[in-house]
């Protein structure tokens, strides 16, 4: 990596700063220069200048405010995505992107269930029994579950790896038992957060903390899940619904309800070894700090459907340079949309490396491209992007098109610069690449 890219990304520790990372690491992805500076030529080139959206201009209504949440009318445009402030009586929440802002939503309303719970009668049961357990730090896991069950949200893929890491202090003796008790506690939790429709490894930590207190409770207190929520029925609508799944992610929820990650990771390297990756790539990946187990199987799977594509490992080489769990997110969705294209529009043949990402070739000589932006405008990395993919040379391999896929859309001078260079954009094609499933 560039020194100079390298120094930038460093820097990258807040929040708010994230999104301009990835725009600077996208930037590095795009661009056959080592650093996103201006090409040298004899006129100027005018760019747009992403700046201040409004909310109520560019989403629907349905996800402008609910029940117990609304999206701060002033959305931050930086050229790919926009970043989202969303207010809630649980707090204040951050989305970089139009799917995060969806899946934060949707976290807001099973937060609102899960404390819907613990105002049930049931639930105060099972927690004056669980208080009564000899588990150690039942009491604590209920009323404080973030500070006990360490590692949120940060890390949170990590809390089952390893059982010992899930609470600090020593056990003693009981070591063993209370092992196979945390065991079941994971277990528990994992079927109240597919019951919600949640990601068990959300970095939400609002919502990891809620998830513990219920899960604990109704796993030491000896209250199964359906009978936990049977109290709230009839007093919430938002007590049972699911985030609108795809094709391939409705299987993966199964796997990942019925599958500890010790589980998922020996599926996951058994999968990549199928697939040619070497061991120290595979123990580097499914060891990333910014990749969850739902990040690392759904990227892997998806790769291990794409049957007889070649250079498939060179995929998961690219993903270890996503530094924070957004950009593992993106690489996530490129690998979705990739698969996607593969099965729903015509077969891909191999998967060809540009910079720090991949694109997808096809026997009849189309480059694809995937990226999941929201809004792209005519920027600086756009130009530089655009003539990358444009000018791409596969030494051996003829081109007759290139293929630009985005979940959103391109500003009109963002398409008219694209399409001048010859490269045939699709808008909005997540209805494409990524379609729901049936059982949805």
């Amino acid at each position: 990596m560039n020194k100079d890219v390298g120094l930038h990304l460093s820097r990258c520790v807040s929040i708010k700063s994230i999104t301009m990372c990835m725009v600077l690491t996208i930037c590095s992805l795009l661009s056959n220069t080592d650093y996103c500076r201006g090409q040298a030529t004899d006129q100027p080139v005018e760019y747009e200048t992403p700046g201040v959206l409004d909310a109520y201009d560019i989403l629907p209504p349905n996800l402008l405010e609910g029940k117990n949440f609304w999206v701060d009318r002033r959305v931050v445009s930086y050229g790919l995505n926009n970043r989202y402030t969303i207010s809630s009586h649980f707090g204040k929440f951050e989305a970089n992107g139009e799917e995060m802002l969806r899946i934060r939503e949707h976290e807001i309303k099973a937060i609102e269930s899960l404390r819907e719970i613990k105002k049930s009668k049931a639930f105060g049961d099972a927690v004056k029994k669980a208080v009564k357990s000899p588990i150690k730090g039942a009491k604590a896991l209920i009323t404080d579950p973030v500070s006990t069950v360490k590692g949120v949200p940060k890390g949170i893929g990590k809390l089952f790896s390893r059982i010992g890491e899930m609470t600090k202090g020593g056990r003693g003796d009981s070591e063993d038992s209370y092992t196979k008790e945390l065991i079941g506690f994971s277990a528990t939790k994992r079927q109240y957060a597919n019951k919600f429709g949640v990601d068990v490894y959300s970095s939400n930590e609002v919502l990891q903390k809620e998830l513990n207190s219920v899960a604990w409770a109704g796993f030491a207190g000896g209250v199964g899940v359906k009978l936990a929520m049977m109290p709230i029925k009839g007093a919430s609508e938002a007590a049972y619904y699911s985030i609108q799944a795809t094709k391939l992610t409705h299987g993966m929820n199964m796997i990942l309800l019925d599958k500890a990650p010790e589980d998922l990771r020996q599926i996951n390297r058994e999968k990549l070894i199928q697939m040619g990756v070497k061991e120290s790539v595979i123990y580097e990946f499914l060891h990333h700090p910014a990749y969850s187990p739902r990040h690392e199987t759904i990227l892997v799977h998806a790769l291990a459907d794409m049957q007889g594509v070649k250079n498939r490992e060179q995929f998961i080489k690219k993903a270890l340079y996503a530094e924070y769990e957004e950009e593992a997110f993106l690489y996530q969705r490129m690998a979705e949309m990739l698969h996607g294209y593969h099965t729903q529009v015509k077969p891909i043949k191999e998967l060809v490396p540009v910079r720090k990402f991949m694109v997808g070739y096809t026997s009849d000589q189309t480059i694809v491209a995937t990226f999941p932006i929201d809004l792209l405008y005519w920027i600086e990395l756009s130009d530089l992007g655009s003539a990358a993919l444009a000018k791409l040379d596969l030494t051996g391999r003829p081109v007759k098109k290139t293929e630009i896929w985005v979940t959103g859309s391109l500003t009109p001078r963002a398409m008219q610069e694209f399409n001048a260079r010859g490269l045939v954009v699709n808008e909005r094609s997540g209805e494409v690449l990524l379609p729901p499933s049936k059982n949805n």
